[in-house]
């Protein structure tokens, strides 16, 4: 795990959370976005992203800062959005469902350029 980014932080979340998901979940993971946000490190983001990739279930667009940059950038919002959360709100406002699965991928590749 060294080589990726935030190893030190990573390590600790991942020690955190085999003894949540032992105490909490009875050594399985969680299947809802409420349930991956009780996971140490996982938020909004990766919740969604990984509802879509293990349930295929598409709970909502996994936004980061790639996205949220993009996304303002392409003037996509009436106002400008203020952090993540709310770019992601704004998206799910107005982007056909069928698509949320796709745009996070298509933007963090273009945002990473």
């Amino acid at each position: 795990i060294y080589p990726v980014g935030f190893w030190r932080n990573k390590v600790k979340y991942l020690k955190q959370t085999s003894a949540v998901l032992q105490r909490d979940f009875g050594g399985d993971i969680p299947n809802s976005v409420e349930g991956l946000v009780r996971l140490p490190g996982v938020g909004p983001k990766m919740a969604h992203l990984a509802m879509d990739i293990a349930w295929n279930q598409v709970s909502g667009i996994g936004v980061d800062t790639h996205v949220h940059r993009i996304s303002n950038r392409l003037g996509w919002f009436r106002r400008p959005t203020k952090n993540p959360e709310e770019t992601r709100k704004a998206l799910e406002e107005w982007l056909p469902r069928e698509l949320w699965s796709e745009i996070n991928w298509l933007l963090v590749g273009f945002g990473q350029q």
